[in-house]
């Protein structure tokens, strides 16, 4: 009788073990971003970003016949931005928000001082 108690109380306990740990495992699901996405702030219309894959973006600027092709990957509120076109550059990692299905926020994609606060882009499909 003892095995047969035994066994169950081995059983709730792993039971409420794996409970626990789903309930305390942090939201790791990925954020996804697809298609034509295009600067609202700080300057309107300036820059586009098309995700045109689960890891492919293309930021292009108004006016320019530039392209620049990165993967990407998403996690943990940040944007990895690696080079397709180069290896001699390791990818840059930005701040990074999906504030809905329509509107997302980056960290500044151009250059600032680099004692400046940060600053943020918006950019709305």
């Amino acid at each position: 009788m003892s095995d047969i108690k035994h066994h169950i109380m081995r059983q709730t306990l792993f039971i409420f073990g794996l409970i626990f740990l789903v309930s305390c495992k942090k939201d790791t699901s990925p954020i996804s971003a697809s298609g034509l996405y295009v600067e609202n702030t700080p300057v309107a219309g300036r820059s586009q970003l098309n995700f045109i894959s689960n890891n492919l973006v293309v930021k292009s600027e108004t006016g320019s016949s530039y392209k620049d092709t990165f993967s990407f990957s998403i996690s943990s509120g940040k944007i990895l931005l690696t080079p397709t076109w180069t290896t001699q550059y390791s990818g840059q990692q930005f701040d990074f928000e999906k504030i809905d299905d329509k509107t997302i926020k980056i960290e500044n994609l151009y250059p600032s001082i680099p004692e400046a606060p940060k600053s943020y882009m918006t950019f709305k499909k």
